[in-house]
């Protein structure tokens, strides 16, 4: 339904809990990203956001050892609580870690209409196209209308992304999970379309 329910779900889909996997996630860090991690036997890891990098993640202090061990990492931008965005630099750096390791990369963009620049911060697959990744390899974005819409309650969102990740998390959402109401489908329909 939501960004929430997706994000959860979608790990459990996805980790192999097999090899002592990782879940690499910001911090601060919307909880769902632990909680999925833990309850689909991964071991968080957590990247803090640096003050004196206007709050950008320290992707530098990920040790090698745990990308090697990492099957998701989440990630959010604009990120909560701090606000910070990726650039396209960062994008790339994740996008070759992604390739080099095989993890999934979970972009949580349930923020992305919210911004006080004159510029929209970039998002996941805008990021992947403008790298010439159109498969989108690995990944997949994740948004919902609580955020854009001021509907937290409504829980409606979408995945897009990786057609092979799309059709394993279509297929566990085939057994977990509920399905909208008529009202919230037509509610849905209205706010994704203003």
């Amino acid at each position: 339904n939501g960004s929430r329910e997706a994000l959860f779900a979608f790990a459990q889909a996805v980790v192999d809990p097999a090899g002592a996997p990782r879940v690499v996630c910001p911090n601060p860090f919307y909880q769902i990203y632990e909680g999925a991690a833990l309850l689909a036997g991964a071991e968080p890891f957590y990247v803090p956001s640096l003050p004196e990098r206007n709050f950008a993640l320290d992707w530098d202090g990920v040790p090698e050892s745990v990308w090697q061990r990492t099957q998701v990492l989440f990630v959010c931008s604009p990120g909560n609580p701090t606000g910070a965005v990726m650039p396209l630099d960062e994008w790339a750096r994740l996008f070759e870690l992604s390739d080099r390791h095989g993890f999934v990369i979970a972009s949580d963009e349930c923020y992305s209409e919210i911004y006080f620049r004159d510029e929209a911060p970039l998002g996941g697959l805008e990021a992947a196209k403008r790298l010439g990744r159109t498969d989108f390899r690995n990944l997949l974005s994740f948004t919902s209308l609580s955020k854009r819409s001021n509907v937290p309650g409504l829980r409606s969102g979408f995945v897009a992304g990786d057609a092979a990740l799309i059709k394993a998390f279509a297929l566990y959402r085939t057994y977990h999970g509920s399905a909208m109401s008529p009202v919230v489908q037509a509610a849905s329909i209205a706010a994704w379309g203003d």
